[in-house]
């Protein structure tokens, strides 16, 4: 594992919450969601987090780009489950953060077994 990373939920700055900068994934259930194609980890893991939490949630958008999102969360189509360091080059969203049950992005290495190339064996030293 080479990263753990917490993601928040971007929404518009006119959408209104319950609590100000938090939400839980029950309070989100009936938002339409903004989200990444099936397969992608981010979709997975926020995926796994709803269903963890016994709460469904509806898909209004599908998108299989981070700037194709921000902009339909910008015009409040709907809003967008992502890692926070992503949320944070989009300044004119409104990230909030989930008090329960935050759904976390896992940047992993796998490698297949035997001798390491150079090439990967130089990237390992850089990345770790």
């Amino acid at each position: 594992m080479l990263a753990r990373e917490e993601m928040v939920l971007a929404a518009a700055p006119a959408r209104s919450f319950a609590r100000p900068g938090e939400v839980t994934p029950a309070e989100t259930a009936g938002l339409p969601f903004v989200d990444f194609v099936p397969g992608w980890a981010v979709r997975q893991a926020v995926d796994r987090t709803y269903r963890s939490a016994g709460v469904e949630r509806g898909t209004a958008f599908e998108v299989n780009d981070i700037v194709a999102a921000a902009e339909l969360v910008r015009h409040d189509l709907g809003v967008c489950v992502m890692p926070e360091s992503i949320a944070a080059r989009f300044p004119d969203l409104t990230p909030r953060r989930f008090t329960r049950q935050a759904p976390h992005w896992d940047v992993l290495l796998a490698r297949p077994p035997g001798p390491v190339p150079p090439a990967v064996a130089a990237l390992l030293r850089h990345i770790t």
